[in-house]
C-alpha cells in the first residue's frame, strides 16, 4: 500500500484502504461544510468524486472556506475540483454547477455513499430520498453558530434523514459561522464517511447527534 496512508492503515486495514480508494462519493454542496470533507477525504485516498454546488464564492465565504479566494470567483464545484486533483492527480472528479432538484438529483448516479453539506431544507430531503431510492448510505451535517449535528442513514438499517428532521426548516436571514465551527462538523462528517466505505462501521449510525460547540453539550435522538 501506499506510504502515503501508512498512519491510517492501523486503523482502517489494507482491504479497508482499498474500500476508500475505490468508493465513489458524491458531495452536494462545496461551502463551508464541503471544502472541509472534499479535502479530508482526497487526503484520506478517496479518488472519485461528484460534485455538486451551483454557486460562485462570496467575500462573506472566505472566513471558512479556505480553498477559495477573492481573485478567482469561478464556481465553487468547479474550483473545488481542482482542489482535489491538487491533493491527487490521479482523482476522478465529476462537477455540477447546479442545485440539487428532484430533476439533477440523477447526478449522483452510481456513487457508493452520499454527503449532505448542504444548507438548505428542500435539498437536504432530496438527498435523504435518493439514499433511500439508491440503497446508499447517507452522512449529513448542519451547523448553525456554535450548533452542530451530524447523521448517518443507512437504507434497510436505520431511518432515513427525512425521519430524523423530516420536521425542521430553514431559518430566516444568514446563518452566522465560524470557521473553526464548521471544520469541527465536517471533520465528523468526513469520519464517518470514511468508516463507512472502509467497513469499520458507523457508531452514529440511525442517530441525529447534536453538539454545542460554546459548551460542548450534545443530544442524542433517536426516531
Amino acid at each position: 500500500m501506499i506510504d502515503r496512508f501508512d498512519r491510517q492503515m492501523p486503523i482502517f486495514g489494507e482491504d479497508g484502504q482499498q474500500r476508500i480508494m475505490n468508493a465513489k462519493v458524491g458531495i452536494a454542496g462545496c461551502g463551508g461544510l464541503g471544502v472541509n470533507v472534499i479535502t479530508q477525504l482526497a487526503m484520506a485516498g478517496v479518488s472519485r468524486f461528484i460534485l455538486a454546488d451551483p454557486q460562485v464564492p462570496d467575500i462573506t465565504n472566505l472566513n471558512r472556506q479556505f480553498i477559495y479566494t477573492a481573485s478567482d470567483w469561478r464556481p465553487k464545484a468547479e474550483v473545488a475540483a481542482q482542489w482535489i486533483l491538487a491533493l491527487n492527480p490521479l482523482a476522478e472528479v465529476e462537477v455540477h454547477s447546479e442545485p440539487v432538484t428532484v430533476e439533477t438529483r440523477a447526478m449522483f448516479s452510481g456513487c457508493d455513499i452520499l454527503v449532505d453539506c448542504l444548507d438548505n431544507f428542500e435539498s437536504r430531503m432530496i438527498m435523504s430520498d435518493l439514499s433511500e431510492e439508491m440503497g446508499v448510505p447517507l452522512v449529513h451535517g448542519g451547523v448553525t453558530g456554535m450548533d452542530g449535528q451530524i447523521a448517518v442513514c443507512i437504507p434497510g438499517s436505520t431511518p432515513s434523514l427525512r425521519d430524523m428532521i423530516g420536521t425542521m426548516s430553514d431559518t430566516e436571514g444568514d446563518t452566522p459561522s465560524v470557521g473553526a465551527a464548521v471544520s469541527v462538523i465536517a471533520g465528523m462528517e468526513a469520519l464517518e464517511v470514511l468508516k463507512v466505505i472502509s467497513g469499520l462501521g458507523s457508531g452514529a449510525a440511525g442517530r441525529l447527534v447534536t453538539f454545542d460547540m460554546s459548551s460542548w453539550g450534545t443530544e442524542d435522538f433517536r426516531p
